[in-house]
């Protein structure tokens, strides 16, 4: 539990954090800190259950301060954390190339279905040549963060102990020798 909570408030930071970045920059260019901040929990934190709430919580957040359709951060943000953990499951992304690459592929997939449930709610708006031009910024911007940001993570999941902590292990005696 103190994992999660301690991981939900990284994740407050992580928003507020992006938020007062896109204040300067254009959006654009600014990395999405709460979707690294998910894949990053996807490819380092072992409990399927705490990920999954803390995806969602964080993309409802994202949902809450976007304006956008409600639920729709919160869907692709659990889709994102499910792609990372069997990416993480099945590839070898313990390096930062293929860690960018393999944000970026997912950065690419989280707008294209961000457009696909836009347009199936929203039937009147569609996929511009705007959207489709600030995406390659965004999959860059995403790329090169990606690797600082899963380290963080993994540095906050290991600061903030062990999932069973309330838990002993048995000592086991060693056994010496009989005379």
């Amino acid at each position: 539990m103190k994992r999660v909570l301690g991981l939900l408030g990284l994740g407050a930071v992580a928003l507020t954090l992006q938020g007062a970045v896109a204040s300067f920059l254009p959006p654009r260019f600014c990395p999405d800190l709460g979707f690294l901040l998910v894949v990053a929990l996807g490819l380092c934190w072992r409990s399927a259950v705490g990920g999954v709430c803390v995806a969602g919580a964080i993309g409802y957040t994202t949902d809450l301060l976007s304006g956008s359709l409600l639920g729709q951060h919160a869907l692709l943000r659990l889709a994102a954390y499910a792609v990372a953990r069997f990416g993480n499951r099945h590839l070898n992304l313990r390096g930062a190339l293929p860690q960018m690459v393999f944000v970026a592929v997912l950065t690419c997939a989280n707008a294209f279905a961000m457009a696909l449930l836009t347009s199936f709610f929203s039937p009147g708006t569609g996929v511009g040549m705007v959207a489709v031009r600030d995406l390659l910024p965004q999959a860059v911007a995403n790329a090169l963060f990606a690797p600082p940001v899963a380290l963080a993570t993994a540095r906050a999941v290991a600061r903030l102990g062990d999932e069973d902590g309330g838990q002993r292990v048995l000592p086991l005696a060693r056994r010496g020798r009989v005379a």
